[in-house]
């Protein structure tokens, strides 16, 4: 089977209603595949039924599809973002945020600002520390709003917008490089950085590099844009291989055993974890980035990977300040651990337990430092604002979009900025931010009584914690 009709089965198998996945399934392998690749199909979407359990996971999420139907209206009724004026007074409104918690270093992390108490300093309550869930009950569970947010990697989202536009992105707090093509050891290969180091050209060590795996089955997860970074390999050399689509822990489990050669993960945790054990890493994201040619008309713009949370229109738009106080809890996370690593303690049995990994809170500090350090709030100028900036938004965007529009993963009238509202939103705390220096800088705490002595204590408290729609709030009572 061809690469770029992998990218189709993998979109499909993340639709969460079988029976409509199933026709669809039928459709496109009766009228583009063939037989061959209806076997395949078949093989590949049973095999995967039996590692999941899907006949439980089946019942569970059978209504999912035909209640995206039934949202779209009401979602693309809501494609604008509705900011709400700062509550008055100087209560902080209480919420719940229901938080789902994927199975990735990066997605997991706010773990630690439930556990520190970040979230609940600004009102928030978590439900039981969030809930773990897979990429495809996270897609399913958020079109649904059965959860508000989660983190991840936001395009993963897109496909969902076939049937409705409810998943919006509202924050960038990492750019991934674990992208990676991964060889067993026993095979004693080498990689695009042995080649480079002995002269080769960009060209001439990518491809033989990627040699060795030409016709060779790879174990990859389903994950949609995991297929755009395997395809954009294929463009760059010109080698094919048979994708065996397993998730993330079940790599790792046929990798212990032995039964598979080569692999893409899609996590950095497993991608660490395989690292440790001795595999080769072939060619990953950060040799394309850095050696590459990365330009608007480059395949390898789209593998740039921000990430960061994504949320449901409909909650953001009833709950904006909700919205704002929780990206806050979020970078004041990023501060304490890159203050603190030691409380990556904290998050590494949550991870270990989704992801099957047995890693430490130093394992993980490493997997972060890494593969995708954190960006703190004061420089998420270099994804939103910052247009020479190789991590800016929009070409990167427009380049996923075209990639999988192309594939009819998603409609080709989709736009960055339909999909990515985290630059709205911390403009609008910028703007808070700003408010509240302008206020806190002209006020003569000798002149104020005690009572707004502690409003300003207060305000700056709120400010130090990212969260300037409280600074600015309290700023504001004092001088009033």
């Amino acid at each position: 089977m061809k690469n770029v009709d992998i990218i189709q089965l993998a979109f499909i198998r993340n639709l969460s209603d079988f029976h409509i996945r199933n026709e669809i399934i039928e459709h496109t392998i009766n009228n583009k595949w063939g037989t061959k690749h209806m076997r395949y199909a078949q093989k590949t979407e049973n095999s995967c039924l039996r590692r999941r359990g899907a006949r439980r996971w089946l019942g569970r999420f059978a209504m999912s599809a035909a209640l995206t139907v039934t949202m779209v209206g009401a979602a693309l009724s809501q494609e604008t973002y509705k900011p709400a004026d700062p509550e008055p007074g100087t209560d902080i409104p209480s919420a719940t945020v229901r938080m789902g918690i994927l199975p990735y270093a990066n997605a997991s992390f706010p773990v630690i600002g439930i556990k520190e108490g970040f979230f609940s300093d600004v009102g928030i309550t978590i439900p039981n520390g969030g809930v773990t869930v897979t990429e495809e009950q996270a897609h399913s569970l958020m079109v649904r709003g059965d959860i508000d947010v989660a983190h991840g990697y936001p395009p993963n989202f897109l496909p969902t917008y076939q049937n409705s536009r409810v998943v919006k992105q509202i924050g960038f707090h990492d750019s991934i490089a674990a992208g990676c093509m991964l060889a067993s050891p026993e095979q004693n290969l080498k990689g695009f950085k042995d080649y480079f180091a002995e002269g080769k050209s960009f060209d001439e060590a990518i491809k033989s590099a990627m040699a060795p795996m030409q016709g060779k089955e790879l174990a990859s997860s389903s994950v949609p844009n995991e297929r755009l970074f395997e395809e954009t390999i294929t463009q760059l050399t010109d080698v094919t291989f048979s994708p065996l689509i397993l998730d993330d822990p079940n790599i790792l489990v046929s990798a212990a055993a032995g039964k598979i050669q080569f692999a893409h993960p899609s996590g950095a945790p497993v991608v660490f974890s395989l690292l440790k054990s001795g595999w080769k890493p072939l060619v990953c994201l950060d040799d394309m980035i850095a050696h590459g040619p990365v330009n608007k008309d480059s395949p390898i713009l789209r593998q740039i990977s921000l990430v960061g949370p994504e949320a449901n229109v409909n909650w953001i738009n009833k709950n904006p300040n909700t919205v704002l106080r929780y990206l806050s809890a979020v970078w004041r996370t990023i501060d304490a651990i890159k203050a603190d690593p030691k409380l990556y303690d904290i998050q590494a049995p949550v991870l270990n337990s989704i992801t099957g990994t047995n890693l430490t809170g130093e394992d993980i500090a490493g997997t972060v430092k890494t593969f995708h350090p954190y960006i703190p709030y004061e420089e998420n100028t270099r994804f939103y604002t910052d247009e020479k900036s190789p991590l800016y938004y929009k070409p990167i965007y427009e380049a996923i979009i075209k990639g999988f529009a192309e594939h009819g993963i998603v409609p080709s009238d989709v736009t960055p900025e339909d999909f990515v509202w985290g630059g709205t939103l911390w403009n609008q705390m910028e703007d808070y931010r700003k408010k509240t220096d302008k206020i806190l800088s002209s006020v003569d705490e000798n002149s104020l009584s005690d009572e707004n002595k502690a409003l300003v204590e207060k305000s700056r408290q709120f400010y130090g914690w990212h969260d300037y729609l409280d600074a600015y709030r309290f700023a504001l009572a004092a001088t009033k």
